[in-house]
C-alpha cells in the first residue's frame, strides 16, 4: 500500500501512519458492519486509488476478488470524489447493481488533526443487507456507527489479532451501567442451550455467565480488546471476543444526528468508553472434529512407523538371504527386491511424520541413492549418485510411484551402466515444468544397445517402471544414448551414456 499511496496529493508520513492503524482495524469493522470497506485516497482529479479493501466474513462480499489497488474514476465514483475533494460525506445509492439489488455507499471523509482531507472510507452494503440492519435493535446500530468511527481515527489498531467476525457468531451488547441493551438471535440461543432466559435485554450482565462478568468489567477498566476462549466443564468450547466502543465526538454526533441518529445509550466521561461489544463464537463442533482427525492422523502416522520398520526387517531378512544364495543370479534377484521394499519404506518415513504434508522429491531422490549405494554397490566400487534440482514437493498418492520408479531407474544405472566397472557415476535431475515434473537419470556408461526396444524390453525392472509410469502416474518415459564429446567436462560427464527420462503431470495438493 505505502508505494502507492504515496503518490497521493499531500500524503505525509504521519498520514501514512494513521492509514496503517486505519487498516489495522478494518477487518473487525467490514465483520461488523456486514460491508465492504474501501480505504481510498485521491492520485490526481481524474484518478482515486482504492488503498484497501476489505470483504466481510459476516455476509456475502458484493466484490469477486480484491480490488485493492484498483483505480476509480469519477464518472462512476462521483460521490467519493466529491468527499475526496472537498470533505462532503454521506449515503447515496449506487447504480451499480449487486445480486439484483442496488448498493448503499456510505462514504466517510478521513480528516487529520491539521483538518485536511486525506481520504476517505467507504462502506458499501447491499440494500438487502442495508434493510435487514435498519430493523435491527437502535442501540446495537449505534455501536456500529460508534465502531466505524473508531476505525476512521485509528483507534481500532489493537483489534487487528482478534478472530473475524463469522455469520454464525452471535453478539451482545454492554452498556457502561452493566446492561444487556442488545443480544442477537445467534447469542441468545447459545445461552438459551445452557439454561439461560433468552430475553435478558435490559438486565445486568450478571444474568450471563461469571465469565462474561469478569470480561466486560476487563475491558471496562483497561479499555482494551480482548479474546477468551475457554472450555466449561460440560465440554462447550466457546471463544468470546469483546471490544470497547467509544461514543463519537461532537462533530461525529451533529454529522450522524443530519440523519436522524440520536444515542440511546447512557452519556460517560470523554476519557470513558460507552458500550462493550462482545461476539460470542461456538468452536465447540470444530474443535471436537479436530480432535478427532489429531486423533486419526496420529493413529495413521504411527502406522506407517510400523509400517516402514516392518519392510526394513523384510529388507534386513532378504538381504541376509542373499548372502547364503549361491548363485549371482539369485543373489541379484533378491538384492533387487530389498532395494525395492526400502523404496517403499521410505515413503511410509515420510508419512509418519505428517501424512497431510506433500513429500520433497528431491530430498526423497537422495534418500533412495543413499540406499541403493549401501545395498547395490561392492566395497571395491566407488560409485557417486548426485541429486540436482529444485525442491518439487508431491502428494503422498504421486510421490509413492515416483520413489519406485526413481529406484528402478537407479538399479537399471547400476546393472546395465557402472556394475562392471570400478568408479561410475549416475547423476538425477529435477525439472518443475510448471504443471509436470521430469526426472532425469543419466550414468556415464556406455549407452543402451543399438537395438534396444523399452516397449519390447524384457527386464523386469524397466517393466516395472512402464507401469508406474503410464499407469499411475500418467506420464511418459524415455531412455537413449547420450554421445561423448571427445573430452568431456566434468559437468558434460553427467549428461552422457544412458539417459532415462520420465515426465508426468502435478496432481493438486490437498
Amino acid at each position: 500500500m505505502d508505494k502507492r499511496v504515496r503518490q497521493s496529493q499531500g500524503i505525509t508520513e504521519t498520514d501514512l501512519a494513521l492509514f496503517h492503524r486505519m487498516e489495522a482495524g478494518l477487518p473487525l469493522t467490514a465483520d461488523i458492519s456486514r460491508a465492504d470497506i474501501l480505504l481510498c485516497t485521491l492520485l490526481d482529479r481524474q484518478q482515486a486509488l482504492v488503498a484497501r479493501h476489505v470483504m466481510p466474513q459476516s455476509t456475502p462480499s458484493l466484490y469477486r476478488r480484491d480490488i485493492t489497488g484498483d483505480i476509480l474514476t469519477p464518472d462512476e465514483h462521483q460521490q467519493i470524489f466529491r468527499a475526496l475533494r472537498t470533505g462532503n460525506g454521506g449515503r447515496s445509492p449506487r447504480e451499480v447493481l449487486s445480486n439484483g439489488a442496488p448498493i448503499i455507499q456510505d462514504i466517510y471523509p478521513i480528516e487529520t488533526r491539521e483538518k485536511r482531507f486525506i481520504g476517505a472510507l467507504v462502506f458499501e452494503t447491499n440494500m438487502v443487507a442495508h434493510e435487514r440492519h435498519r430493523r435491527r435493535n437502535r442501540s446495537f446500530r449505534q455501536a456500529v456507527r460508534w465502531l466505524q468511527e473508531m476505525c476512521l481515527r485509528g483507534e481500532l489498531e489493537n483489534t487487528a489479532n482478534l478472530s473475524r467476525f463469522d455469520q454464525y457468531d452471535g453478539s451482545y451488547l454492554v452498556d457502561s451501567q452493566r446492561k444487556v441493551v442488545y443480544m442477537s438471535g445467534i447469542a441468545a440461543n447459545l445461552y438459551r442451550s445452557i439454561g439461560i432466559l433468552s430475553d435478558i435485554r435490559d438486565q445486568s450482565v450478571s444474568s450471563l455467565e461469571a465469565l462474561d462478568v469478569d470480561l466486560v468489567e476487563q475491558v471496562f477498566q483497561t479499555q482494551s480488546p480482548v479474546e477468551v476462549r475457554r472450555e466449561s466443564d460440560d465440554g462447550r468450547i466457546w471463544v468470546r471476543t469483546l471490544v470497547p466502543v467509544s461514543m463519537p465526538s461532537v462533530s461525529w454526533q451533529n454529522y450522524w444526528q443530519t440523519w436522524g441518529w440520536y444515542s440511546s445509550v447512557p452519556r460517560v466521561a470523554d476519557d470513558e468508553i460507552a458500550a462493550v461489544l462482545v461476539l460470542i463464537h461456538n468452536a465447540t463442533d470444530a474443535v471436537l472434529k479436530q480432535r478427532e482427525l489429531n486423533v486419526k492422523s496420529a493413529i495413521i502416522q504411527e502406522v506407517h512407523h510400523r509400517v516402514k520398520n516392518n519392510l526394513q526387517t523384510i529388507a534386513a531378512m532378504m538381504r541376509i538371504q542373499a548372502r547364503r544364495c549361491e548363485t549371482d543370479e539369485a543373489r541379484q534377484v533378491l538384492t533387487d527386491a530389498v532395494n525395492r521394499i526400502l523404496s517403499m519404506s521410505v515413503i511410509h518415513e515420510f508419512l509418519s511424520q505428517d501424512e497431510h504434508q506433500p513429500i520433497n522429491i528431491r530430498e526423497l531422490c537422495q534418500r533412495i541413492a543413499g540406499q541403493v549405494l549401501q545395498v547395490a554397490v561392492t566395497p571395491e566400487q566407488q560409485i557417486d549418485i548426485t541429486v540436482d534440482g529444485p525442491n518439487i514437493r508431491l502428494p503422498a498418492g504421486q510421490a509413492t510411484p515416483t520413489a519406485m520408479v526413481v529406484n528402478e531407474l537407479l538399479l537399471n544405472a547400476m546393472e546395465h551402466g557402472v556394475s562392471e566397472r570400478q568408479t561410475g557415476r549416475i547423476h538425477i535431475e529435477l525439472t518443475d515444468l510448471g504443471g509436470a515434473v521430469r526426472i532425469t537419470v543419466t550414468d556415464d556408461g556406455l549407452g543402451v544397445p543399438a537395438n534396444f526396444d523399452l516397449a519390447s524390453s524384457e527386464s523386469l525392472g524397466l517393466q516395472i517402471v512402464r507401469t508406474l509410469v503410464t499407469d499411475d502416474l500418467k506420464g511418459e518415459m524415455t531412455i537413449t544414448t547420450v554421445e561423448r564429446t571427445a573430452e568431456p567436462s566434468d559437468r558434460e560427464r553427467f549428461l552422457t551414456g544412458t539417459c532415462a527420462m520420465v515426465t508426468f503431470p502435478k496432481r493438486a495438493l490437498k
